[in-house]
């Protein structure tokens, strides 16, 4: 677990300056996917490793600081102030970090399998929010999920009723009374967005998992 935060945050280093040009967007995803469900993703073990960084970096500008008030270190000043203005350059990285991951801003490198399904408004594929297309030839759909800089591959499988209905004059399906019957995630919450849960759309139903 430590192990895929520590390259979830080394891979978001390098990557960072094209990650942050393309803002995420809420309303996104295959645009021929009706029916379908709104899943959104925390990486919570990045998000725990990223909590740890800060709390070190805390630590470590503590110390410069208390070594900066020190008389006895008017030599070396000069090193103290670059080294503290290094860890603090860290340490706005880090935030700014934790932030783009409490906000679930997260890619989906994979889904069965099948790649490049999700992008933003600005042509990346970070979001806060994904659109999960339904298998609309059966009542349950099995999703093998390959999140980005994850080493392991998540698990949701959801049953639901099907339903003609017409859409711009065009008939086709929708999906109620959506429900989880198994998954692999380390937490998960939903489906929820409106109630009662079997009478509503799957369209506006969303899943919340952490990884």
């Amino acid at each position: 677990m430590i192990q895929t935060a520590i390259k979830y945050f080394i891979t978001v280093i390098i990557g960072l300056a094209l990650f942050w040009a393309c803002e995420p967007c809420d309303d996104c995803g295959p645009e021929n996917a009706y029916p379908y469900f709104n899943l959104s993703i925390l990486n919570k073990t990045s998000l725990d490793t990223l909590k740890q960084y800060k709390t070190r970096l805390d630590r470590e500008i503590k110390a410069v600081n208390s070594a900066l008030d020190n008389p006895e270190n008017a030599p070396v000043v000069d090193s103290l102030n670059s080294l503290k203005a290094i860890k603090t350059d860290s340490l706005a990285f880090i935030n700014a970090l934790i932030k783009t991951t409490n906000n679930k801003t997260i890619s989906i490198e994979s889904i069965n399998g099948k790649t490049n399904l999700f992008e933003n408004q600005n042509g990346g594929d970070s979001l806060r929010k994904f659109k999960i297309p339904i298998n609309t030839n059966q009542t349950e759909s099995d999703y093998a999920i390959k999140i980005e800089f994850a080493d392991s591959i998540q698990y949701l499988k959801i049953q639901y009723q099907l339903k003609d209905t017409t859409i711009n004059s065009k008939i086709t399906k929708s999906a109620k009374n959506l429900t989880v019957i198994d998954h692999q995630f380390d937490s998960l919450r939903g489906p929820f967005g409106c109630k009662p849960i079997s009478e509503c759309t799957s369209n506006s139903l969303e899943i919340y998992v952490e990884i």
